[in-house]
């Protein structure tokens, strides 16, 4: 398997390799793309280690989850697109509504919209599919040991990592946003740039997915932590939406262009309609 590009963006990690028909080679190195050190790091040493684009791409994301959640996490979804072997995929793990939601769920007695209630607090959460949208990649396409992947981000949680002043700066962003409305100073409350921020508890997660993979986050112990919170906070996402969630594999979308060929993320990748409109 080859890939030629490696690319995190926010709530996932995008894996995009395209092999025009104008410019055709055979990929022998790789290279990497990340929004911070981190997650760069363990993308390259994830390949020096023999692992192959989607072990990287899964070692980023959870790293992500750990040192920049903006751009990676594991209460969110993705996508991924990847060309193995000759053929093109495209994975789709993108978040979906629980199984109580409805029209309403934003409304107050008078049937106005209640502010910021789409975007903060546990009503704003849709059922998560990064963890087995990854885990449905490595098994499908992964080289090395699934919990070898999660090691560098389990290291990060636990021995902490150097807080980046731009890190610092979405959480001060995020906390006017939450405005005290969440538990997110209670676990970022502490987080100063230049110092070394430690999440015990994501920790604990992490190892509990890198012992019995997506099992535990939709079935196990994550599973029923989650729903005891969103229980305690007034939420929508129950059992049965964890355990009903699924990955869907789908046709890349497939764009010629001066010669070559394209292929990338198709709706409801929201990147699918630009695609079109430039490339069209």
């Amino acid at each position: 398997m080859s890939a030629g590009l490696l690319k995190t963006i926010a709530l996932s990690v995008a894996l995009a390799c395209t092999v025009p028909a104008a410019f055709a080679a055979d990929l022998t190195a790789g290279a990497v793309a990340a929004p911070d050190q981190y997650g760069a790091k363990v993308a390259a040493h994830i390949l020096q280690a023999g692992g192959n684009a989607v072990d990287a791409a899964v070692a980023t994301a959870f790293t992500l989850a750990v040192t920049y959640p903006e751009a990676g996490n594991i209460g969110g979804g993705g996508f991924m697109t990847l060309y193995v072997d000759g053929k093109p995929y495209f994975l789709d793990y993108r978040e979906v509504a629980p199984k109580a939601a409805g029209k309403t769920m934003y409304l107050n007695e008078k049937g106005e919209v209640i502010e910021n209630l789409s975007l903060v607090g546990s009503r704003a959460a849709g059922v998560p599919g990064t963890v087995l949208g990854l885990w449905e990649a490595h098994k499908r396409f992964g080289k090395l040991p699934w919990a070898e992947l999660l090691t560098p981000a389990i290291g990060y949680a636990r021995q902490g990592f150097t807080v980046a002043d731009q890190q610092y700066q979405y959480r001060e962003d995020a906390n006017k946003l939450f405005a005290g409305k969440t538990n997110f100073g209670d676990y970022f409350g502490a987080m100063k740039p230049g110092t070394v921020f430690k999440q015990p508890e994501l920790a604990a997660t992490l190892e509990r997915i890198a012992k019995s993979g997506a099992d535990d986050f939709y079935h196990g112990e994550t599973a029923r932590l989650l729903v005891a919170q969103m229980q305690r906070d007034n939420g929508l996402i129950g059992a049965a939406d964890l355990a009903d969630y699924r990955v869907k594999w789908r046709e890349p979308m497939r764009i010629s262009w001066r010669g070559n060929t394209v292929y990338t993320a198709r709706c409801p990748a929201p990147a699918a309609l630009r695609w079109r409109s430039c490339w069209g």
